[in-house]
């Protein structure tokens, strides 16, 4: 690792038989790496940290080395910047890792097929693909997944916003209010959520983004899997019932008109990633 190859070196040219500590400072202008080295070789040399940090530093840059592009000392700490053939060098070096038996779900993005994905979708889209990436490299059986909240309140929103557009009903505060709403003027709200969800695809795709897994709300729900996960707590005494509600703690599971919450759904889901489906991870 560059790490410990910048920590022999360091102890090498300072002479020091202690172990050595490597931190990045807060500020670029402090060097890619600090150490405060001096500190603790002060008190067995009888100097002060800051003449030990020059000499260290001085030697540092007199040193003839292929790590250590310059250094400098500040307060007492000696910083180093590291040449950028030698990060070039670390980064094209290929790593081997081993196999790991554990399977890890990343879901990402996950947006809602109630309209178009915006740039925060995007951000989380290229995030959670590039740790996919990475825990692929390591040896992680790795599952990418979207989860599509196809169901519930938003797609009643979604619904009623076509509704108001088509003037069969007063418009809400929480309606969505694009202008892509008027182009799904008498369509079926399933029809819409299809083509949404299609165009959702669409965009991630042209981004280089895959998944394996769609994971569909709306199916969770037609297999009763909310209501498999209601009566597994309430084996457990874990639930309670007051004010006409299921509660789990201070969360309602099921309110008082016996819809249920997004609490319990999303229960029911990571449910189905851990006891279902076995995966050791979730991200």
């Amino acid at each position: 690792m560059l790490r410990d190859e910048l920590k022999k070196e360091i102890s090498r040219v300072a002479g020091a038989d202690i172990e050595i500590k490597l931190v990045e400072p807060e500020r670029s202008e402090n060097g890619d790496y600090s150490t405060n080295l001096a500190f603790l070789l002060a008190k067995k040399k009888g100097k002060s940290p800051n003449d030990i940090a020059e000499e260290v530093a001085h030697k540092l840059r007199s040193a003839k080395s292929d790590l250590i592009d310059r250094a400098d000392s500040v307060g007492g700490f000696v910083n180093v910047w590291v040449k950028d053939e030698a990060l070039i060098k670390k980064l094209s070096k290929k790593l081997k890792f081993d196999k790991q038996n554990k399977k890890i779900n990343v879901e990402f993005v996950s947006a809602n097929p109630t309209g178009p994905l915006t740039m925060a979708n995007g951000r989380g889209g290229f995030y959670g693909d590039a740790l996919a990436n990475v825990l692929m490299k390591v040896g992680y059986d790795v599952t990418r997944e979207y989860y599509i909240n196809d169901a519930g309140n938003q797609i009643r929103l979604l619904g009623e916003s076509i509704e108001a557009a088509e003037g069969k009903m007063e418009e809400k505060k929480e309606h969505y209010k694009g202008d892509y709403i008027k182009k799904f003027i008498g369509k079926d709200i399933e029809d819409v959520v299809k083509i949404l969800r299609e165009e959702i695809e669409k965009s991630l795709e042209k981004a280089g983004i895959k998944f394996d897994i769609w994971f569909s709300e709306k199916e969770l729900r037609e297999k009763k899997e909310p209501e498999e996960v209601l009566k597994f707590l309430e084996g457990k005494k874990l639930v309670e019932k007051k004010e006409g509600a299921i509660w789990l703690g201070d969360a309602v599971l099921v309110k008082s008109d016996a819809e249920f919450t997004y609490f319990l759904v999303d229960l029911a889901y990571h449910f189905n990633k851990f006891f279902d489906r076995k995966f050791e991870k979730r991200d």
